[in-house]
């Protein structure tokens, strides 16, 4: 008979011991095995294992009577079957493909993915792999779709807004219908009496349209009907946070797709669906401020004074520097500063005075304490940038003299606090601002050390766009990265110094750019475009630099929009380019064939408009390497918007256009290759024209004659096309 298998030494007595400690703690909060479990034990050899030892009855009973576990009041909508999830995933990558014949094979398509999924759309908004079909679809659908399935999710927001995959669905329906509650808005009453009747195939009448559905105004109402009750809650929930977001940009009418909201609209992890950005972003009213119904402006009012009240200033000030709750006061306070009016900062009531009650600033209360913090932390940090930008002038020359002029220096050192001294620096005025440069300059050399140049672009634009002085910031960075313009340009766009490197790690381009790259990348870029001292330093360098440093920055991705920005045609920077220009003769080819060189490539035709000469060498170099150039599709662009094919074939229309005189001319002219779509005869008739247009006017007696023999080439034109 085998011998029962024991354990000996240290692990027997450890869990022997554990054992013992477990049984000499009776409120231990492991649960304790029943005599009824005790009866169910696995049996070694036994026929079967049970799937579930537990007495069901006899436990809920125990543990209702005890309070142990508190009820789910979370609906279940149930589980696609697999035949339905095949479908749906087959489906979903179909739509994601678009490869559709036309508008009307997709829209047949979308129809037919809505009939299957009649009564089954609250499970997939649920479902983990078919809720991105979900997204896909609205984004896809028409204004009658979307109010259709707005109805079918009405009744049930308040679960699926808090569901890890629903609540996605939901925040894309609500920014998909928003523009249709603009379009219900401007579009007039007699046309949304109409109803078109349509004979089906039993004869019955019916109504197409949709008259019989509510209107996507009333929809939203609905919604927040529903939520009504919740926001206490809900505001620090991780999902539905996002949700009430964007139902709060929506009943403000504030743009959607605008740069400012969508840092707080969805996290950085948010997985962004190509089809639904294209949907949203071709909606006029989704990318600028839309019209709302009156109904709206009166919900909102509400809804904000509903998620304030009962909040005091210590829970608006913790809430402050919560994860997922600051966004969501972030847009509360934009829209209360910024939708409903400035004299909103009067009331004690409203959630800025609640945050930051009054005259607090001048009297060195406990509010200046609270936004001493909020510098220094990194999600109250936003918070204070939002209330910098949206704050009363009053409000902001009071924060700025009180807590900001006299530590700006300090606070543009600190890696957190300098992102909000860059919103103080984008409001302050010209005297302010040459203050607080001269302030910051202390602090250049560290900045520049740790690559830290934030705060340095800002300066420099803000002080284009205040015609502020710029030589002693123009000192101060010549001194931080050195007398030598080689040197510089390197250090700023490439992050290297040449000094500390050999020869094969100065001549081997990067692969990847990294942040410090993009970060000296912008402020090369700010420099060229303030006039004076901070443009001749990088000039100065790009002359100075041999042919392979300029190489190493055009092949850069992030380096060469320094040196497309230094190509840019202007007056002021003749002298520049044609020194400089010279510079890329012999590298045509190379930086026709190169990811990132072919936009310097496309760059250098408008840096040599007013330099005919250095445009023709360029150009040559272009066709005698035209095979090479013909088998890349970076090579073939750059031959198109160098309109060689031009080049080669009419070289008195190219230079007409080289020298930007041939505006008028047609595209079909310009590059015979670029439009394979017109006929022969439509090219001769543009060639026709083009002629015409650039013969000068004769004089009375040449008139009649050249007329009749433009009048005479025309049909034989004509006739060599046919």
């Amino acid at each position: 008979m085998p011998r029962e298998k024991q354990k000996r030494g240290r692990r027997a007595e450890k869990s022997k011991r554990k054992r013992e400690d477990e049984e000499a703690e009776p409120d231990s909060p492991k649960r304790q095995r029943t005599a009824n479990e005790e009866e169910n034990q696995v049996i070694a050899g036994a026929d079967y294992i049970p799937l579930d030892t537990r007495d069901n009855e006899q436990e809920q009973e125990q543990e209702q009577g005890h309070g142990q576990e508190q009820e789910d009041d979370t609906p279940f909508y149930g589980l696609l079957d697999t035949e339905e999830q095949e479908y749906f995933s087959k489906a979903s990558q179909t739509l994601e493909l678009n490869s559709f014949e036309d508008d009307d094979d997709k829209r047949l398509f979308i129809e037919s993915v809505y009939e299957e999924a009649k009564g089954k759309e609250l499970k997939i908004a649920c479902s983990q792999s078919c809720s991105r079909l979900m997204e896909k679809l609205i984004g896809m659908s028409t204004p009658v779709q979307v109010k259709a399935l707005f109805e079918k999710f009405t009744g049930h927001f308040l679960h699926l807004v808090q569901h890890r995959f629903a609540s996605h669905c939901c925040e894309c329906l609500f920014i998909r219908a928003a523009p249709i509650v603009t379009s219900e808005i401007e579009k007039p009453k007699d046309k949304k009496k109409k109803v078109k009747l349509t004979n089906n195939e039993d004869g019955d009448m019916e109504q197409e349209g949709s008259q019989t559905q509510k209107s996507a105004t009333d929809l939203f109402l609905g919604v927040i009907s529903e939520l009504q009750g919740n926001w206490g809650y809900l505001l620090t929930e991780s999902f539905a946070s996002h949700t009430i977001r964007v139902l709060l940009l929506i009943l403000a009418g504030e743009p959607l797709a605008d740069q400012s909201n969508a840092r707080v609209l969805a996290s950085r992890k948010k997985e962004n669906l190509d089809s639904i950005t294209v949907a949203t972003q071709s909606e006029q009213s989704v990318r600028e401020n839309r019209e709302v119904p009156v109904e709206f402006n009166k919900t909102l009012k509400k809804m904000i004074t509903d998620l304030s009240a009962g909040l005091n200033s210590t829970y608006l000030q913790a809430l402050a520097t919560h994860p997922v709750g600051s966004p969501v006061l972030q847009v509360v306070l934009s829209i209360e500063l910024g939708h409903i009016g400035k004299e909103k900062i009067k009331d004690t009531n409203s959630v800025f005075r609640r945050l930051i009650p009054d005259d607090t600033l001048e009297t060195k209360e406990e509010g200046v304490d609270f936004l001493n913090g909020l510098f220094y932390d990194p999600v109250g940090s936003r918070l204070l940038e939002t209330i910098v930008r949206v704050a009363p002038g009053k409000f902001f020359k009071t924060f700025y003299k009180q807590i900001v002029r006299e530590r700006i220096g300090s606070l543009a050192r600190n890696e957190i606090a300098s992102y909000v001294v860059i919103k103080v620096l984008e409001r302050v005025s010209k005297e302010d601002l040459q203050s607080a440069i001269e302030s910051i300059l202390p602090e250049i050399p560290s900045l520049v050390q740790r690559s830290r140049l934030n705060v340095i672009k800002t300066l420099i634009d803000r002080s284009t766009v205040r015609g502020a002085d710029t030589t002693s910031l123009a000192k101060a960075l010549e001194s931080a990265y050195g007398d030598d313009s080689v040197v510089r340009l390197r250090t700023l766009l490439l992050g290297v110094d040449t000094e500390n490197q050999t020869t094969e790690d100065t001549t081997k381009p990067k692969a990847s750019a990294s942040p410090q790259h993009l970060h000296g990348s912008l402020l090369a870029q700010s420099m060229l475009q303030a006039p004076g001292a901070l443009t001749l330093m990088i000039q100065s360098g790009f002359i100075a630099a041999p042919s392979e440093t300029i190489m190493e920055i055009a092949k850069h991705s992030t380096a060469s929009r320094a040196l497309q920005e230094a190509l840019k045609c202007s007056k002021s920077n003749t002298q520049f380019r044609r020194q400089f220009l010279p510079r890329f003769y012999g590298q045509m080819s190379e930086l026709a064939l190169d990811s990132s060189g072919s936009h310097v490539a496309d760059a250098l035709w408008n840096a040599t408009t007013d330099l005919i000469f250095i445009k023709q060498r360029l150009a040559q170099e272009l066709e005698n390497n035209e095979s090479a150039l013909r088998d890349s599709f970076l090579g073939r662009a750059v031959w198109r918007n160098w309109s060689m094919d031009l080049y080669k074939r009419k070289r008195g229309e190219w230079m007409s256009r080289a020298k930007g005189q041939d505006s008028t001319m047609s595209a079909s002219t310009a590059d015979l290759s670029a439009a394979p779509a017109k006929s022969k005869l439509d090219l001769a008739r543009a060639r026709y024209a083009a002629r015409a247009e650039q013969q000068e006017k004769p004089d009375s007696r040449e008139q009649g004659s050249r007329g009749k023999k433009q009048t005479m080439s025309a049909p034989n034109d004509l006739l060599k096309a046919q």
